[in-house]
């Protein structure tokens, strides 16, 4: 089963995502900053994080970084509903998959994470999967203005 991190400092979204997610056959949890979101990666080890932009603290391009950094297999797609074009494009230059505006369109959600999905590969003697299957990333999809 994919797993997949949700990291939003806003609960409701957070947890509409995860719930979202679940009824979607994924296996999804969340966090609530770009810190919790570090930590949390040490051990679950997603193969997708939602990571939103407008966070407290370390904001979604420092996690980013730091994310790619400490698991460069993880397909990264970010979320906000503040961000502007530029902003989008640099998220993308720092390998991120997919940039997605709120409010989300879940349809759109889904077909993202299934195009991502099937590029990953299953690990040896293990139903989970890991890594990324060739090095292009998605650029195209809802786009900051």
């Amino acid at each position: 089963m994919t797993q997949i991190l949700v990291v939003d400092d806003e609960i409701a979204i957070r947890e509409v995502l995860i719930e979202f997610l679940s009824e979607h056959g994924y296996a999804a949890t969340g966090a609530e900053d770009g810190r919790e979101a570090l930590q949390m990666i040490k051990t679950a080890r997603p193969q997708v994080v939602l990571l939103d932009i407008a966070m407290p603290g370390m904001n979604g391009i420092e996690t980013l970084k730091k994310l790619k950094e400490a698991l460069p297999s993880a397909a990264v797609i970010m979320i906000s509903g503040h961000a502007d074009h530029d902003m989008a494009l640099q998220a993308l230059d720092l390998g991120a998959y997919d940039f997605i505006q709120k409010p989300l369109d879940f349809r759109y959600l889904e077909r993202t994470l299934l195009a991502k999905i099937v590029t990953l590969e299953p690990e040896s003697g293990d139903s989970a999967h890991e890594g990324i299957h060739g090095h292009g990333r998605r650029r195209t999809g809802q786009r900051a203005s």
